[in-house]
Formats: C-alpha cells, structure tokens, sequence
C-alpha cells in the first residue's frame, strides 16, 4: 500500500506558510511515513514537490479548524489515502510544542541577530493595514508606551518603518528610541524578533510566529485584539496561553479606522487596554459569556422588514405561503440559534463608536457586539448603525 499525502494549498506569505507547515509536521508525528506535497520555503532550505493522490481523498476547506486526531485515524487505518488541505490552520491545537520546530527553521545568520537585555524589539506592521482592515488594525501607539513603562526597556523599532502618520507618532512618543530601516531580506526582522530577549507586537502573524519560535526570548508582549481575539476573529486562536514567556494585553473590540483617524480612535480605546493574567484570560475565554444570549432581547429590537429583505430564503417563503409575519417567526425559532442579525447592524461602526462596547465583549460579558446592543447597547441609548434613527 503506498504512503498517506498531505497536499497543501500554500496561503499567503511567509509567516502563513511556515505555519501551515508546521501543522503539517504536527499532523505527519501522528501518520508514519506521511508524505507532505506542494510546498517550497525556499529560505529554510524547505521543499516538498507536488504529489499525486494515491488513493480516497478528502478535501479539508476550513480556514483554520482541522480535525487532525480524525484525520490521522482515518489515514492510519487506510480508509483515507490523501488530505487535500486548502487552510491556514491558525490554531494553537494545530501545532506541536515550539521546540519541536528549532532545528525545522535554521537561522541563515546564526546567533547574531537579536538585541540584548536592555532592548524591547517592537516589530511594526503597517503597509497593507494602514488602511482600515477588520483583523489587521494597527498597533496603538499607547500599547507600546505601556510596555516601556512597565518594563523600563529601551524600545527599538524594526519593520514597516516608512514614513507616515502613524510612524511619525511612535517617533514623537518615543524620540530617543532606535528605528531601524525596512529590510529587503524578510528573514533580517524575523531572526532579530526570534533572537531577541524582549519583544512586543501587535496584530501581525509574521511577528507572532518569529515570537513563538524564539530561544531566547525571556518577555514577549502580545496584544489580544483584532485576529488575536477569539471573540473577534472567532475561527483563529493564536494565544499560547500557559507559555510564560508571553504576556496578553486585552483591548476592546475593534477594527482598524482610516489613517487620518487612528490616534483619536486609539487614544479612546487605550484606556481600556489592560494586562491579563494566564490563569484569568484563561478563565474568561473558557466561561463566556458572563451574559447568555437572550432571544427575547434580540426580538425587542427585531426589524422586520430589514430582516426580509436581507434573507432572501425566509422572505420566499414570506411572499409564496406565509406573509410578512414569518420574519419574526422564522428569527425566533430559527434565525437567533443560527447568529442571524436582527436588525441592521454594524459591528464595526458600533465598536468604533461605542470603546465601552467593545470592552464589555472583549471580556467576555457579551456573546458578540449585535448581542451587547440588544441586551444593554440600545437601553443606553447607543445606535446600532450610524444612519438610525434613535
């Protein structure tokens, strides 16, 4: 019988790939003799050709759940032959332990990369987010200001260090602090965050992987907020929880605003950023919500021609056999349970508009932000889209 292949559709760049890669070592220590196809990493000296499938494929399509323990059943008992794998499988379940992928990733530099004791590595990711993006915002400048005052580190700036608005306020925050130009070579920032002793990063999958890799590293200060909030990016979980190196710094939900925008939008939110324990960031993420949904909520501020008109599947069926009543029939035993909304609302808006929002959902008292404006948002006064009418 030939041997079990794993073939990868590989996604994005560096830092998404090398992780899909280590879910796929993790899911070949539970296969013998799994063959991994379709991947190059060409600066880890890392190449695996295309493969054909020997046999009953399955193709695995979710962006990051997979099912490995099911997986491997299912390939070492040979009732599978090949898993067609097209995610990112961003998920901490996903992963062997780190040390386990020292010797997969080998430094081209050697131990001569990083900063020493003194020195906290701040990684910036600009570019692409620079301009509103829902999993991507940016780094608040307040989050940095905080570490180094926690920790009495002297910070250094390394990255998407170009010129810009949000640039020239970390240099006005911090003018003594060391910027080093952008790199060409893409592996000069990850060796320098992974060899570092003190790094602090927001919302970037490069940074986090060069972070979660390190050897050296004895602080790593990590924002929980846009992907790295499991109650914002709820397919994704990166947060090492129980790893001591890190440290989580919790923010309200939120998303990323115009360039112009950021630094009042994150003088707002910074307030409510605030260090979290393992033991009670654990807690949060395992007992939420502090407040069940509540339909009856929800049906309070149910809107039925919007909901209608936005499900084209329960208005059919309002319009051939049942009348417009069915909207709030259909949402009461079927839409609630499957998270449709019950009115227009958007999310993004609200958490802009709303920090406090934002912040009671980020911990964990709220199933989601729709949820928070039927239960206390629309009590307070708050709006649910900025063209509503209060």
């Amino acid at each position: 019988m030939s041997q079990p292949v794993l073939q990868i559709s590989p996604k994005g760049r560096l830092g998404n790939q090398m992780i899909q890669y280590m879910v796929a070592l993790k899911l070949a220590s539970m296969v013998p003799g799994l063959r991994i196809s379709n991947i190059s990493l060409p600066m880890w000296g890392i190449r695996h050709d295309w493969i054909d499938s020997p046999g009953p494929a399955f193709r695995a399509e979710s962006p990051h759940h997979i099912d490995l323990p099911e997986l491997a059943k299912r390939l070492n008992a040979g009732s599978l032959a090949c898993v067609d794998w097209c995610g990112f499988g961003q998920r901490m379940e996903n992963f062997l332990p780190w040390r386990d992928y020292t010797g997969v990733f080998r430094s081209p530099f050697g131990r001569r990369m990083g900063y020493g004791g003194d020195y906290l590595v701040c990684p910036v990711r600009a570019e692409d987010i620079l301009e509103p993006n829902p999993h991507y915002p940016l780094t608040p400048v307040e989050f940095y200001r905080d570490v180094v005052q926690r920790t009495g580190l002297k910070p250094v700036f390394i990255g998407q260090t170009e010129p810009n608005l949000y640039m020239a306020r970390i240099r006005e925050a911090f003018p003594e602090a060391e910027v080093r130009p952008p790199q060409t070579d893409v592996l000069v920032d990850f060796e320098t965050i992974r060899q570092s002793r003190h790094v602090a990063f927001g919302v970037s999958t490069y940074s986090w992987l060069a972070a979660f890799l390190s050897e050296t590293a004895e602080s790593l200060h990590m924002t929980v907020h846009g992907l790295f909030h499991p109650f914002q990016t709820r397919e994704c979980f990166l947060l090492p929880i129980r790893d001591q190196r890190f440290h989580f710094y919790l923010y309200p939900i939120n998303s990323g605003v115009p360039l112009a925008d950021h630094a009042a939008y994150h003088a707002r939110l910074a307030p409510y950023g605030r260090l979290m324990t393992h033991e009670v960031l654990d807690q949060m993420l395992r007992t939420a919500p502090r407040y069940p949904r509540s339909i009856e909520a929800c049906l309070a501020v149910f809107d039925q021609d919007w909901y209608l008109s936005h499900n084209a599947d329960v208005r059919d069926i309002a319009d051939t056999r049942w009348g417009p009543a069915f909207g709030r029939h259909h949402y009461r035993h079927n839409g609630f349970e499957e998270f449709r909304d019950p009115l227009l609302f958007d999310a993004a808006w609200y958490a802009r508009e709303y920090p406090m929002a934002g912040f009671e959902v980020s911990q964990g008292d709220y199933a989601s932000l729709v949820d928070h404006y039927a239960q206390v948002g629309a009590a307070r006064g708050y709006l649910p889209n900025p063209g509503h009418r209060a």
